[in-house]
C-alpha cells in the first residue's frame, strides 16, 4: 500500500490518498468481469467471515450507478454506491463512491453526501503471463483516519478477489 502526500484540492482544501496495487495469478479479463459483475462480486465478496452481501447492482456504462450492500455480523449495514464516470473495459474503471445513510433497504437509498474517487487500473503483468496487476486509486478522503479506514477495507476485499480468480 502506498499513500500519496496531502495535497490540496483544487478547493484549497487538503485531501488524501490511498493507492493500492497487487498482482493476481489471472488474467485481465477475468479480473475485470470479478469486479464489474454483480454476481462474481456478491460471490467474492461473500468470501469474508464477517459479512453477508445482500445485494450487489451496477449498471456498467459512463453515467451508470452501482450499488454494494454488505451486513456485518452484528446485523449494522454498510452500503456503498456510486455513479461510472469512465468506463474502459478491461484496463481501467473511475467511479464516485458514497455510503448510504441507511443501507438496509433493497433500492438506492440517500447518500452521506461525502463523495470520494476511486480509479481502478488493470495491466497484463510485465513478467508472467496471464497474470493482471492491479491499481488502486481512492482519493478526496476528508481524513487520514477514513482514508486508512478504507485502506483496510481494501486489502480485505482485494485478498477475497485473489481467492475467487485465482481458483478459476
Amino acid at each position: 500500500m502506498t499513500t500519496s502526500p496531502d495535497s490540496p484540492s483544487a478547493s484549497g482544501k487538503v485531501t488524501h490518498k490511498l493507492v493500492i496495487s497487487r498482482e493476481f495469478k489471472a488474467p485481465r479479463e477475468l479480473v475485470w468481469q470479478a469486479w464489474t459483475q454483480p454476481e462474481h462480486v456478491k460471490e467474492w465478496l461473500s468470501l469474508g467471515e464477517d459479512i453477508t452481501i445482500g445485494s450487489v447492482k451496477a449498471d456498467l456504462r459512463t453515467g451508470g450507478r452501482f450499488r454494494i450492500q454488505q451486513q456485518m455480523d452484528d446485523g449494522e449495514f454498510y452500503t456503498a454506491a456510486g455513479t461510472y464516470l469512465e468506463v474502459k473495459a478491461p484496463e481501467k474503471l473511475v467511479y464516485t463512491w458514497d455510503w448510504e445513510k441507511d443501507g438496509a433497504g433493497e433500492q438506492y437509498g440517500e447518500l452521506e453526501g461525502n463523495p470520494t474517487l476511486v480509479t481502478l487500473q488493470l495491466y497484463p503483468s510485465e513478467h508472467i503471463e496471464q497474470h493482471t496487476r492491479l491499481v488502486l486509486t481512492h482519493e478526496k478522503f476528508a481524513t487520514e483516519k477514513s482514508r486508512d479506514s478504507h485502506q483496510v477495507g481494501w486489502t480485505s476485499w482485494l485478498g477475497r478477489l485473489a481467492q475467487f480468480v485465482e481458483k478459476a
